[in-house]
């Protein structure tokens, strides 16, 4: 019975419920500060990536601005109770498979955004056509554990190596004193035992906690503007993200489709971003099942194959307009956790779970990319915050791949697979192109020669 009347609370359009803000959910000020900051500063960490595709730098905020606006509908177009984010872990193979081909340097081609647009094309397919006819959850069990493992351990290798290695002087060698504060503090309020346990007897530390990327950033920028590492240039006022140009530059409907051999060649990566994308699904519906027993006067309705399709749908639009893989996902993990650990505390506290979620992205996100000195405060901190993203996502990752395996052949495996998923290349007309589908079959040989052997013992 309460499920039904959670039911009626908003709109119902085929198996999606839209809830329109301030009349399906309520206005609540905390999650919106935190949104209003946290949320529009992390979007803008994507800027970096396409501008090393070869956008100008305002043309890369309307692209975050395009990628904000799709994820925003997750909660409120399709009724969907995750806080929606990037397929974060997926960002480093990315790209690495554009550095691999010389397209990570800054000059526009046709060709990077062609690309881009097979991704978007291949993972809108997957997912629509897995959510539409239920066989996402029946695939993803039978993968053995061992080679999703693999998978999202050789995203993590990704992610660090291109940081500390491939692509240090890009990310860390201009600001090394400001990137290594903002990663030092992050890490710490983010993975930190010894800080979460402190943070339960400390007010100042638990609200240091609860705000996220946040402290890192403002600490960082102060402490790179102190050291000359950081320069803020405000100029601009009010302005209007030139989402024409965007169109005109990227969307295949301007520029052309792909030809067939780019899909095939971005298979194995569109793959590897479903599972990883899956396992945000289960993540992201394990966290709300677990506050669910503290909140039986609200039963969250969880449906994995209505997600797919709330994401398929956000993919095909973002593909139409501007392909931008992988920012369409189903879960930002540790907002998630925050607005989902304010949910238990009780009615009191958060009336509903997309109260919180509402306030979070709605007015949170859309509203920064027009205000100008917001832009121009970020724009010298978004290399700094996209470090910490892939930084914090590789050790997440690490975390999620190591609790997946138990046994010694296991952890083989997943090292192995992690390694080739990684770094594995071959030579396409004179040129090393990376191949991470040699990890995926790699892993499945070695699960195969091992683990099924190891069962029959």
């Amino acid at each position: 019975m309460m499920n039904e009347t959670q039911k009626v609370n908003g709109i119902k359009w085929g198996p999606f419920i839209l809830r329109i803000p301030f009349v399906h959910m309520k206005f609540l000020t905390g999650e919106f500060l935190q949104g209003l900051i946290i949320s529009g500063a992390t979007a803008l960490a994507g800027a970096p990536v396409v501008m090393a595709l070869g956008l100008s730098f305002e043309q890369a905020v309307a692209c975050c601005f395009i990628a904000s606006i799709l994820i925003t509908s997750s909660p409120i177009i399709f009724g969907e109770p995750l806080a929606p984010g990037w397929v974060t872990p997926a960002l480093p193979l990315v790209m690495a498979f554009f550095i691999s081909k010389g397209y990570f340097d800054g000059e526009y081609r046709v060709e990077s955004f062609q690309y881009m647009a097979a991704m978007c094309i291949e993972f809108t397919a997957i997912i629509l056509f897995l959510g539409i006819t239920g066989l996402g959850k029946i695939i993803i069990e039978k993968i053995p554990n061992a080679l999703k493992s693999g998978i999202i351990l050789g995203a993590a290798i990704a992610a660090f190596y291109q940081i500390f290695f491939s692509e240090f002087d890009r990310y860390i060698g201009g600001t090394p004193i400001a990137t290594f504060t903002i990663l030092i503090i992050c890490t710490v309020t983010t993975f930190s035992e010894p800080f979460k346990r402190m943070a339960e007897n400390n007010k100042i530390l638990n609200i240091i906690g609860s705000l996220g990327l946040l402290p890192g950033f403002i600490i960082a920028a102060v402490v790179g503007y102190l050291s000359g590492e950081i320069n803020f240039n405000f100029e601009n006022g009010f302005i209007v993200p030139p989402m024409g140009e965007v169109f005109d530059r990227t969307s295949p409907f301007s520029i052309g489709f792909p030809d067939w051999s780019y899909f095939l060649e971005v298979l194995p990566l569109v793959c590897i971003g479903y599972l990883l994308l899956f396992g945000d699904f289960v993540t992201g519906n394990e966290i709300i099942k677990d506050a669910q027993k503290q909140r039986p006067d609200e039963i969250v309705n969880i449906d994995i194959n209505r997600a797919h399709n709330s994401v398929g749908i956000r993919n095909l639009i973002g593909t139409i307009v501007n392909p931008f893989f992988p920012t369409q996902g189903a879960l930002w993990t540790g907002v998630h956790v925050i607005i989902v650990q304010r949910w238990q505390q009780g009615k009191n506290v958060m009336g509903s779970l997309y109260d919180g979620i509402g306030s979070y992205y709605l007015m949170g996100i859309p509203l920064l990319f027009f205000f100008g000195p917001f832009i121009d405060l970020m724009r010298p901190l978004m290399i700094l915050a996209l470090a910490v993203t892939l930084i914090l996502t590789g050790i997440a990752c690490s975390y999620v791949a190591m609790s997946l395996v138990k046994k010694n052949s296991e952890i083989a495996i997943a090292i192995i697979t992690g390694f080739f998923v990684a770094f594995a290349e071959f030579e396409v007309n004179g040129q090393m192109v990376a191949a991470p589908w040699i990890g995926i079959v790699v892993g499945l040989l070695l699960c195969v020669l091992l683990v099924d052997n190891r069962k029959h013992e």
